[in-house]
């Protein structure tokens, strides 16, 4: 299966899986199956459950175990034009992916998903309370520079958090959760430290930021202006602060190539190279796999490509579980979804079991398992179900389509006031899960007299020509996310006031008992209470009924064994200065 993905402050979205590629030193000879990580669970008939939140299978080595050199070839779904990742052309999974290799990164996320200032970058981050008001200070790393050799200091957090919550003077941004939450970005006591001050608490302020998140911090003389801060990385990555720097961007070929910083401050790279190659079709990225064209490969949720790759030679299985889930999304705004009794019936005459079986069969150890939470994953703390009243029952749905009022015609949909219940599910080209996807809902949806028409369109232009702006009624597609549920989770299911301001694809427009909870938890200084709090907003979510879960996207990868720090990572963060090779 393929992923399209999308990323939000914390999440992003893909459409089906993304891949990475590696050449490096001479590889492996060795010969028969493939082998499964070690921080994997074992095989059994029916499988496993989904592995442990603080496990993750990387093949952790020291870097002076590693071989210096080589190239690391990823493949990635889509050639990106936006490289801004705060945007919402630019908040995609594999946008995120490469940048996160070439901006700053404040903090590194372990295998349980805990933060810790990342030394490149911070030398400490102080959480205190003044004067009732949250007060984070952030102590810059003197040596770090932008690649245009600016220092990096408190103008560029300024600039940042400007732009975050200037959608209305132009900026075009993907979410202001944190951002406008915040009073004040200043100059502390020299231009390296900077000092944030929350009107309310936000308890996710490790997430502001920071390039993992997918809002990261951009150099001030290139985004203080709405035109700078969504046009200068259009098409281009100018300036850089991280341990490799551009190459070449190649439209032609639609390759990405980045190599090491050589003013680089931090622990030099274990690469000489890192490739990005977009290929949208999975298949096709198992067969470049399969055909030493990439050393890793994201298998992802596909039976037919875990099938190719399972017993290649020179190859190793990893397993994950992540804060990645897939679901399916219903536009608010379309017209014949603008009733909550429509979007229900619809959720309730999915079945969301069939669909998980077929999406995740045959993957090995991991068992299909549906997701019914918004905000934390099936393995998670925080996990709780809050989809009882939406469990397939398609005689509820049809009983609820006759309530409130759409009648069935001769050709067996529905209408009410001159709107047909003949939804467009918009998919892109060459991925058969979404395809598969929509064949199932489709029948389901026979079922309750509505129709379903499958829409192709470009992998390129999914997100940007139609997902981002409205254009569809339901489709499917992924969020990858990253240890700060909460943040990551709120702009799915918030209400949207500014129609550019997108990340919310639902496009809901009046949720207040859903703002109310969101808000609740955004500001809870009390971890347990704010885990509460999500979950009240979720089962709100629920009976708004514009986003479906599916259940938590599984984490598996193929990689040469050779390949070391580098595999399915679960909560924990990718280490660019540690990947390497063994031989």
């Amino acid at each position: 299966m393929r992923s399209i993905t999308k990323k939000s402050p914390a999440i992003v979205a893909i459409l089906a899986t993304a891949a990475l590629t590696a050449t490096a030193c001479s590889s492996s000879k060795s010969s028969g199956s493939s082998k499964t990580g070690a921080g994997s669970t074992a095989t059994s008939a029916g499988g496993k459950s989904i592995p442990a939140a603080s496990k993750n299978d990387i093949n952790v080595k020291d870097v002076s175990a590693l071989k210096p050199g080589g190239t690391l070839t990823l493949a990635v779904d889509q050639y990106s034009s936006q490289w801004n990742t705060s945007t919402n052309d630019g908040n995609e999974a594999d946008t995120a992916k490469i940048m996160s290799a070439l901006m700053p990164r404040l903090f590194h996320f372990d295998a349980t998903g805990t933060p810790t200032p990342n030394k490149d970058y911070l030398v400490s981050a102080d959480e205190t309370t003044t004067g009732g008001k949250q007060v984070v200070t952030y102590k810059l790393n003197p040596k770090a520079k932008w690649s245009d050799g600016t220092p990096i200091t408190y103008k560029d957090f300024v600039a940042t958090w400007k732009a975050q919550i200037g959608a209305s003077a132009g900026f075009d941004i993907a979410s202001a959760v944190g951002y406008d939450q915040m009073e004040s970005v200043e100059k502390g006591a020299d231009d390296q430290t900077v000092v944030v001050t929350y009107k309310t608490p936000f308890s996710d302020w490790k997430s502001m930021f920071d390039q993992f998140n997918g809002t990261g911090l951009y150099p001030a003389s290139k985004i203080a202006t709405a035109d700078g801060w969504n046009k200068s990385y259009l098409n281009a990555i100018p300036v850089t602060a991280g341990p490799f720097k551009l190459d070449k961007l190649d439209p032609t070929t639609k390759t990405i190539t980045i190599v090491p910083d050589p003013n680089w401050w931090g622990d030099k790279p274990v690469l000489e190279k890192i490739v990005f190659r977009a290929i949208d079709d999975t298949a096709a990225q198992a067969d470049a796999y399969k055909n030493h064209e990439l050393d890793v490969f994201e298998v992802g949720p596909s039976a037919a490509n875990f099938a190719k790759v399972k017993d290649a030679p020179d190859s190793v299985l990893h397993y994950a579980g992540g804060p990645d889930w897939r679901h399916i999304s219903m536009n608010a705004q379309a017209p014949a979804l603008k009733e909550q009794a429509v979007r229900f019936a619809i959720y309730q005459a999915i079945n969301r079991q069939q669909i998980a079986d077929v999406d995740l069969k045959n993957l090995g150890t991991w068992k299909p398992t549906l997701l019914n939470n918004r905000f934390f994953v099936n393995n998670q703390t925080g996990y709780q179900d809050n989809a009882a009243d939406a469990a397939y029952n398609p005689d509820a749905a049809n009983k609820a389509l006759d309530a409130a009022g759409w009648v069935k015609g001769a050709d067996g949909l529905r209408a009410k006031g001159g709107v047909k219940l003949d939804l467009k599910w918009i998919e892109p080209q060459g991925i058969k899960t979404t395809s598969n996807e929509a064949q199932m809902v489709k029948a389901d949806l026979a079922k309750i007299g509505v129709g379903l028409e499958e829409t192709p369109v470009t992998s390129d232009d999914f997100f940007d020509k139609y997902i981002n702006v409205g254009q569809f009624d339901i489709t499917a597609f992924s969020y990858v996310g990253n240890p700060f549920s909460i943040s990551s989770g709120a702009p799915q299911i918030q209400s949207v006031t500014d129609p550019k301001n997108i990340h919310n694809n639902p496009r809901l427009d009046n949720a207040p008992d859903v703002d109310a909870a969101v808000a609740k938890a955004l500001t809870d200084t009390d971890p347990a209470q704010a885990i509460a709090d999500a979950n009240a907003a979720d089962k709100a979510a629920t009976k708004q009924a514009t986003l479906i879960p599916l259940y938590q996207r599984p984490q598996i990868w193929a990689t040469k064994p050779t390949l070391a720090n580098f595999g399915s990572f679960g909560f924990q963060d990718y280490d660019w200065t540690k990947i390497g090779y063994t031989g």
